[in-house]
């Protein structure tokens, strides 16, 4: 049976997000893997249908602190190579384009994405974002794009946030948050209130209202396809 990996890099908030509800949702069965606990990650692609790497509060050059992020390098190199579909979500994409020779760092104003902000589609973006959509943030750094990468979206601050690299996809962004998750972050004590660049609570709970169910129905759609 072919596998659909999620890979995690340690998380104590509400499930499931829009990833595991689709899946549930298609019965499409999945395996999630963590890292971060120990668990190995498959050492060849064989008989796996997709993976998604998921986000963390890791900076993914750290390999000295943090061993496993060198095997999740090496494991998304092995993706592309074998052409399965991978998709990256924040530390994810970060992931894929640091393990493919791409500069990942933070800003030197230190300014965040924190809550929902308006994506620019590239031309070469418009077909997956007709229109410019808003979407959930949360991240101090990003990245380069890896060389024969197409970028698909910037935002002001952060020009990558969405990339295509053969058979993965980058997303500087956090579609899968679900309302109940951003609110598991705005309650957390690492969250970035008065950074540079983050937003108020306010400001956030009006955009989730105006905006989350584009989100859910725009994510929905990319799913189908890349699971197909």
């Amino acid at each position: 049976m072919s596998r659909i990996l999620l890979i995690e890099h340690g998380y104590d908030g509400p499930m499931p997000d829009r990833v595991r509800l689709f899946l549930e949702r298609e019965g499409r069965p999945y395996e999630v893997l963590r890292p971060y606990q120990g668990e190995a990650l498959p050492e060849t692609m064989e008989g796996i249908a997709a993976a998604v790497i998921y986000g963390g509060g890791q900076e993914i050059y750290q390999t000295d602190l943090y061993p496993y992020l060198a095997d999740e390098h090496a494991f998304a190199r092995r993706a592309v190579a074998a052409d399965v579909p991978l998709l990256g979500l924040c530390l994810g994409a970060q992931c894929i384009a640091y393990a493919h020779g791409a500069e990942v760092a933070h800003r030197p104003d230190g300014a965040y994405e924190f809550g929902y902000y308006e994506l620019t589609p590239t031309e070469a973006g418009r077909a997956l974002f007709p229109t410019p959509p808003v979407m959930p943030q949360w991240h101090w750094h990003g990245s380069n794009v890896p060389e024969g990468a197409e970028v698909l979206a910037s935002s002001p601050l952060f020009p990558n946030q969405a990339f295509r690299l053969g058979s993965a996809w980058g997303f500087q962004f956090h579609p899968e948050v679900t309302p109940d998750l951003m609110r598991h972050w705005q309650g957390l004590e690492a969250a970035p209130w008065g950074k540079p660049g983050a937003q108020t609570r306010a400001e956030q709970d009006a955009l989730m209202a105006r905006h989350d169910a584009d989100i859910d129905r725009w994510f929905n759609a990319f799913l189908a396809r890349f699971f197909a």
